[in-house]
């Protein structure tokens, strides 16, 4: 299907197509009935401010529907994707046919998460996420523009890996106890469990406060898994990693007004990719303080935090092995919110504050086509709502500046721009700057108490990264590369999106307490100067070279998102489609190779959930039908092709899942679920051309568990 939008270049038309809308509700995934209390028409119009079209999936949907899997929850969220792969246990989102070098701010419980390393010809480079599944509360993902501190250099979307908290720990009324999950399974999925303790200690601080404590540990086994249809993985595909998850949170509140929050998390974790022995090791930490003195002008946030990837390569066999590379990210941010009622009676809501981050990536050993590099990012920011009632107008306007310090190698004299007969160029340090205004503009109407039509459009781009600016070949060993493939006149990638939004929430269409909702999203991006690694010719140098470069004219991003359920209590149907135009993307020689690979989505993804409840809703029972359509994809072949890179589509597939959980009582839950009930033969669509040629999609797989609270 193609769809075919032109978006307004000229401020003028943004009068008739302004807008800026979140649907910020969670899918009726959870494994209680409905609740007629729960208004979601009001929950979308209280988180409005955010400009976005989002979704969340919580932490039971994704122990008992994906099989404690984030990537294949996020694959069921519709625009959004992952590129998997059997040996690489970090993601890599996609968010409208976008991943990679910060085009989606990928995070931990606020925290970016920029980790990238480029290795062999079948990775990405793009930004992995290393968090133990165990640990996760919730994963949000926002579409579009992104608002906040989280939206500073942002091109496309956000995901955010929430972790537990002590509400997710304790029994409803109580100041302390623990929570324990055990699972087992078959086809190469040993074990995984959480063993989380926590306390609340009460009537501190005069009798007004309390401060909150919680400890958690995660780890996992996992093996080779059988392929569909009883195939095998190969030796390069290996599925074994045993992660393994630490955390800590501390919560101090002298009395309502003052909030101070503390937390560290860890993952430690080996693993085969890219003929190496990969050891990663991810430590988050954060601190938050919010301040509330209960009037409409000041409520106040300001956060700081660190996230320290480190990857080494040990052993001795191969080019880089002894590889050591260390990403350290800062930030810290303060956000005001201030509410107002104007004479005429309408009410303007207002976010405004300011962020820094930044990306520190060092390369200690063997970096191969890895940079060393710092990128900042500064932000100012201010989002506007004015509801008058049944029509609410939005605005926003962010400044965002960009700094990138990295290291140009040595180049020969009467190379690329260092002139003949001199000495030789590079070995420095070099630095490059930039900033752009960023507006956002939109309207949303309550055309019944039951349906809120939204239009918005917005601008966002992303700097480019040192890895993309003071890209110097893939020199092997310990080698520092060429400064002639370095590209200082690289510019930052910039979006105009513009979306259109439907939202619709009733109870007691056919019973007293049920509820149908749907949210519907077409959306329609254009990506100036989009960046891709090709084959240049450079001057004085009689070889093509691969560099990171800009595209001429416009990338076309376009698509439909549905979402929607229907729940009476004793079943329920939830269902997700999004119909994906985001070929458009180009690809160059170097792309090909292994320097990147393209983010295009499948054509049609569909997941539909069905099932019921019985006992008095302590037993659940469902189906899931997930359907992943075509995907175009990037592969490399010399002999066969001319330019080398061409493009392919891999085959769409079907896999049914199965799922179960009983309560045992108040306190225990027993939970089973079987992935790929039919054991269908598939590829993960997104990833290397060779890992999809070898099917190397996981089978059938039973896992069955224990969720307990004491």
């Amino acid at each position: 299907m193609s769809l075919k939008w032109r978006i307004p270049r000229c401020i003028p038309c943004l009068a008739i197509v302004t807008g800026g809308f979140v649907s910020n509700f969670t899918p009726l995934y959870a494994q209680s009935g409905p609740d007629p209390e729960d208004d979601i028409l009001g929950t979308i119009l209280l988180n409005s401010e955010n400009e976005t079209s989002s979704s969340e999936v919580s932490s039971e949907d994704l122990s008992l529907r994906y099989s404690g899997n984030p990537q294949t929850a996020l694959e069921s969220v519709p625009g959004a994707f992952t590129r998997q792969s059997s040996n690489q246990p970090g993601i890599e989102v996609n968010i409208r046919g976008m991943s990679g070098n910060g085009r989606v701010n990928s995070m931990i419980d606020g925290v970016p998460q920029n980790f990238k390393n480029t290795a062999g010809h079948e990775n990405s480079g793009g930004n992995l996420v290393y968090v133990h599944p165990e640990f996760l509360s919730a994963i949000e993902v926002q579409r579009g523009v992104v608002s906040g501190p989280e939206g500073a250099g942002t091109l496309i979307g956000s995901a955010n890996f929430r972790t537990l908290s002590l509400d997710d720990v304790l029994m409803p009324g109580k100041t302390q106890g623990g929570m324990v999950r055990l699972k087992f399974g078959d086809n190469g999925y040993n074990h995984s469990g959480l063993v989380a303790y926590g306390k609340r200690f009460d009537e501190l601080f005069g009798g007004e406060g309390h401060v909150d404590v919680l400890l958690g540990y995660a780890a996992s086994d996992q093996g080779d898994y059988s392929t569909g249809d009883g195939g095998e993985l190969s030796s390069s595909r290996s599925s074994v990693n045993d992660p393994k998850g630490r955390l800590a949170k501390v919560e101090i509140a002298p009395n309502d007004a003052h909030n101070l929050k503390f937390g560290v998390r860890t993952y430690e974790n080996t693993f085969a990719n890219s003929s190496y022995t990969w050891d990663v090791d991810n430590t988050t930490w954060t601190a938050d303080y919010e301040f509330d003195p209960g009037n409409d002008w000041v409520k106040l946030e300001f956060s700081a935090y660190y996230n320290d990837t480190t990857l080494q390569y040990p052993g001795d066999g191969g080019s880089y092995a002894g590889r050591m590379t260390q990403e350290e990210t800062y930030g810290l941010s303060l956000t005001n919110r201030s509410r107002l009622t104007l004479a005429s009676g309408a009410e303007l809501r207002l976010n405004y504050g300011l962020s820094w981050n930044r990306d520190d990536f060092q390369t200690h050993a063997m970096r191969g086509g890895n940079h060393p590099g710092k990128l900042d990012k500064a932000s100012m920011f201010a989002d506007a709502e004015l509801d008058f009632g049944r029509t609410t107008l939005f605005g926003g306007l962010r400044y965002d500046h960009w700094q990138i310090d990295g290291y140009r190698p040595p180049y020969a004299a009467g190379t690329a721009d260092c002139p003949a007969g001199g000495p030789s160029c590079g070995d420095e340090w070099v630095k490059r700057d930039g900033g752009k205004f960023l507006p956002n503009i939109g309207v949303s109407y309550e055309a019944t108490p039951n349906l809120l039509l939204t239009a918005s459009y917005a601008h966002t781009f992303r700097p480019p990264s040192t890895h993309e600016v003071f890209y110097s070949l893939v020199p092997f060993g310990d080698g520092v590369g060429t400064g002639i493939t370095n590209n200082l006149n690289l510019d930052p990638e910039t979006s105009r999106t513009f979306e259109l939004n439907a939202a619709y929430s009733e109870h007691g269409i056919f019973r007293e307490n049920d509820r149908l909702w749907f949210e519907v999203s077409a959306y329609a991006s254009q990506i100036e100067n989009y960046i891709i690694n090709d084959l240049v010719s450079i001057p004085g140098d009689p070889y093509d070279r691969a560099m990171w470069v800009n595209v001429d004219g416009d990338v076309t991003m376009r698509g439909i998102e549905v979402e929607g359920g229907y729940d009476n209590g004793r079943f329920f149907t939830n269902l997700s489609f999004a119909i994906n135009d985001t070929d458009d993307q180009p690809a160059g020689n170097g792309t090909g190779m292994g320097n990147g690979l393209t983010s295009s989505l499948p054509d049609h993804t569909a997941t539909l959930d069905l099932g019921f409840r019985a006992f008095e809703e302590r037993l659940t029972v469902g189906t899931q039908i997930r359907y992943v359509g075509e995907t175009a994809q990037v592969a490399f072949d010399w002999s066969n092709y001319p330019d080398g890179t061409y493009s392919r589509k891999t085959d769409s597939y079907t896999l049914v899942d199965l799922y179960g959980s009983y309560a045992l009582n108040e306190r225990a839950d027993i939970f089973v679920t079987v992935e790929n009930v039919f054991d269908e033969a598939y590829g993960y669509p997104g990833g290397s051309a060779a890992g999809y040629e070898e099917m190397s999609g996981r089978g059938r797989t039973i896992i069955a568990g224990l969720t307990a609270r004491f």
